[in-house]
């Protein structure tokens, strides 16, 4: 390697590779790989590396990237070379972010807008076309979409340009672990969903969102409800209900699903209780409302929810004629874009039917389910057909009941 030949040149050369130096220094110290940050900054990261290395000059544009995503207030950038160009020289080319090394997983990540609001919004957008693709896909394949997008929203937040934005990143991020904790479980992976839940509490916490971190506490009963444990549903969802930061919204969630619980249990009493507790709390909601990120703690709509919970507890109570009814009458106008939801509920009139010894109704019924089913790899509808299986095969004299279990047990229940 020939060595600079000016004073100017050398200096130059010298503060090249301490921008390199210090930028390693400080992607390392965020956490961060090539590739994560090559997302960040919209550059291959092999040509990162070259930069890293002294072995590339490095552009203004890029130096301000790296400066501003890493929150270097512009110490970093003050370590790029100054360049004087000869009249009619061209700039360095910096190789841009469409490089083909960057890998797939970022294509959800924007380019850095002006202001923190851009990026924000891209990333609400994206969570909502999220929940959307999740009534179609399986769990597994929404969650390759959801990890990336929380690692980004975690940086982000700390390279934020105001502390208004710093919120924003992580209410935001708080709102995609829920939902990664509600894949994990629909996965069948509970032990996920509870580290996700957890991760969502702390996030929620830190953004000042008490209204997400109060929710946590019904996402936890929820896991309960799917294992059996009737205590720890009641427990948790007392909890949430008590706590004096919770909105009537979590409040009324709360009410229903210690309803579930105490239905669980067969207090019966206790469960009319909170049905209507539940009940109350609603309306007082107005249709719920959305945080700083225009985001909606829970499901944005609650319509029917007092009759689906309702028939929901009807069955573990011994009145499934009422259950039925309860369920039936809201599935009727219950919107078919909430596919896991009318799954979920569908395969509880299914129970409901076959305790009330309405064998015509419950084959209908699993047809339907089966047919609209299709594809959404869900735990907790399997759970239900699980049950449902178990009381068909108290039934298999039955010509038409046992063509319904064989039918169910060939789908992989």
């Amino acid at each position: 390697m020939v060595a600079p030949s000016t004073t100017s040149e050398r200096r130059s050369a010298i503060t090249g590779t301490d921008f390199g130096r210090g930028l390693r220094e400080r992607r390392m110290r965020a956490g961060l790989s090539l590739s994560q940050f090559g997302a960040l900054v919209h550059f291959s990261p092999s040509y990162l590396s070259r930069i890293e290395a002294g072995e590339r000059p490095v552009g203004g544009r890029l130096a301000g990237a790296c400066d501003r995503v890493l929150g270097a207030d512009g110490a970093l950038a003050a370590l790029a070379p100054t360049r004087k160009l000869r009249p009619g020289t061209r700039p360095p080319r910096e190789e841009a972010a469409q490089d083909d090394v960057l890998a797939p997983d970022y294509t959800a990540v924007p380019p850095r807008g002006h202001d923190d609001e851009d990026d924000l919004r891209h990333f609400v957008a994206h969570l909502t076309r999220l929940r959307g693709l999740a009534q179609r896909l399986p769990p597994a394949l929404v969650m390759e979409q959801l990890v990336p997008s929380v690692r980004t929203l975690e940086v982000l937040a700390r390279a934020a340009l105001t502390p208004k934005g710093r919120l924003g990143y992580l209410e935001t991020c708080a709102f995609y672990c829920d939902f990664a904790g509600w894949m994990s479980q629909e996965a069948g992976d509970a032990q996920a969903a509870d580290r996700w839940i957890g991760r969502t509490e702390l996030l929620a916490a830190e953004a000042g969102s008490a209204e997400l971190a109060d929710h946590a506490l019904v996402r936890r009963a929820g896991l309960a409800l799917y294992r059996g444990d009737a205590e720890a549903v009641v427990r948790l969802a007392v909890e949430a209900g008590r706590r004096s930061t919770a909105s009537p919204r979590v409040r009324a969630l709360a009410a229903y699903r210690e309803a579930q619980g105490l239905a669980l249990a067969g207090q019966a009493s206790a469960c009319a209780s909170a049905l209507d507790r539940g009940a109350e709390l609603l309306e007082r909601t107005s249709g719920g409302r959305p945080t700083r990120t225009g985001l909606f703690v829970g499901s944005a709509s609650t319509s029917g929810r007092h009759g689906l919970i309702s028939g929901w507890c009807l069955y573990d109570l011994g009145q499934p004629d009422e259950g039925a009814a309860a369920i039936a009458a809201e599935l009727e106008t219950f919107p078919m874009t909430s596919r896991r939801a009318w799954a979920l509920f569908t395969a509880r009139l299914a129970l409901c039917h076959i305790a009330a010894d309405d064998p015509s109704a419950a084959v209908r019924t699993v047809g339907d389910l089966l047919r609209e089913s299709a594809g959404l790899s869900s735990h907790t509808v399997l759970s239900q057909q699980r049950l449902l299986a178990a009381q068909l095969r108290r039934h298999l004299g039955r010509p038409d009941l046992r063509e319904v279990y064989l039918s169910l047990t060939t789908a992989g229940v």
